[in-house]
């Protein structure tokens, strides 16, 4: 007897059990005990028969289809990086988008580069760190800089971006 028969007649004889225990307990709820047992055996079997397929079943070769759809996944790279640059070139068309979306990842870098090298924060301590900061990245990660008013007016330029990461890395 394999392992999986063993499984199957184990739960066959516990609900038996069971049941029989439930009968002779219940005064008038055979019917129902009964019900719940067909059921429950009924359970067993097939549990036991998908495990069975399962072991039996041919080992599952690699089709061409899965080889395509492995061969056209990008890498973890490409697709942690594609947001950034969307990101990026969106901030470029909008201001608000900037302001939402691309600014606090820059006071993110700035927070962490003041905080690990000088020991100051920058929401807390404005004065400290805008002496730190290059004038036109503070502009950006500045705690009481306002939102745009004109949400849809054009956000910064590529270039100005190139400065405002410089100036980060420079902190």
């Amino acid at each position: 007897m394999n392992r999986i028969t063993a499984r199957a007649v184990r739960w066959g004889l516990t609900v038996t059990a069971a049941a029989g225990i439930a009968a002779l307990a219940s005064s008038g709820a055979r019917e129902i005990v009964l019900d719940v047992y067909l059921l429950c055996i009924g359970a067993v079997l097939l549990l036991a028969l998908v495990r069975t397929t399962r072991a039996n079943a041919p080992a599952q070769r690699s089709s061409p289809f899965d080889a395509a759809v492995t061969a056209m996944r990008r890498g973890v790279g490409e697709a942690a990086e594609q947001p950034l640059v969307r990101d990026l070139e969106l901030s470029t068309y909008n201001a608000l988008h900037f302001y939402s979306r691309l600014r606090p990842v820059f006071r993110d870098i700035a927070a962490h580069r003041l905080r690990s090298r000088y020991g100051v924060e920058l929401d807390s301590e404005p004065g400290r760190a805008s002496g730190l900061v290059a004038r036109d990245a503070w502009n950006v990660v500045r705690p009481d800089r306002e939102p745009p008013t004109d949400r849809m007016a054009a956000g910064p330029t590529l270039d100005e971006l190139n400065v405002v990461v410089e100036q980060l890395e420079a902190i």
